[in-house]
């Protein structure tokens, strides 16, 4: 009867510490990041840069491949706080050129892309300052919630103590 009472015990704690588990599980939701915005084109000389920006926030850099091709994944949020309906210019190494897109998470433009072109009087501009980096994503990235970890510590825990309980002698 009183192993019994002891694998009673063992069991009551290991459902008490699921259930909490799952309160934390059910509790924890992730997001889904948004789409970007495909700026591409070809024509261009192997070797050549092509970088885009917003105001004077770079938000991405590309190099012409061997092929005269070139392509920029342009993402929602980040330094530059690029946002739906924002003007997106761009700089073949280092001048302007005359195209520009409207951002729209998701979308690209339509083939055969952009065909960029310097602009008159393009002529390479100062160099915009480094953006401000803050935390650098050094908080929040790994996806572990601390809440789960202390769970997983109290069940491992309720473990042991149960065990040594269960296979205690009288």
């Amino acid at each position: 009867m009183a192993l019994i009472r002891k694998f009673a015990m063992v069991g009551a704690a290991a459902v008490a510490a699921l259930m909490l588990m799952s309160t934390v599980a059910l509790s924890t939701a992730s997001a889904q990041a948004a789409l970007p915005y495909k700026a591409y084109g070809s024509g261009l000389k192997a070797g050549q840069a092509v970088e885009a920006f917003k105001g004077t926030a770079s938000v991405g850099k590309a190099t012409v491949d061997a092929a005269g091709n070139w392509s920029i994944d342009i993402q929602a949020g980040g330094t530059a706080n690029v946002a739906n309906g924002d003007a997106i210019t761009f700089k073949l190494d280092g001048a302007n050129v005359s195209q520009t897109v409207t951002f729209q998470g998701g979308q690209f433009p339509a083939p055969p892309g952009l065909a960029l072109t310097v602009a008159a009087g393009g002529a390479a501009p100062a160099t915009p300052a480094p953006a401000k980096t803050g935390n650098a994503g050094l908080f929040g990235t790994t996806g572990t919630s601390m809440a789960l970890v202390v769970v997983l510590g109290v069940f491992a825990a309720t473990m042991v103590a149960g065990a040594r309980t269960a296979t205690r002698g009288r």
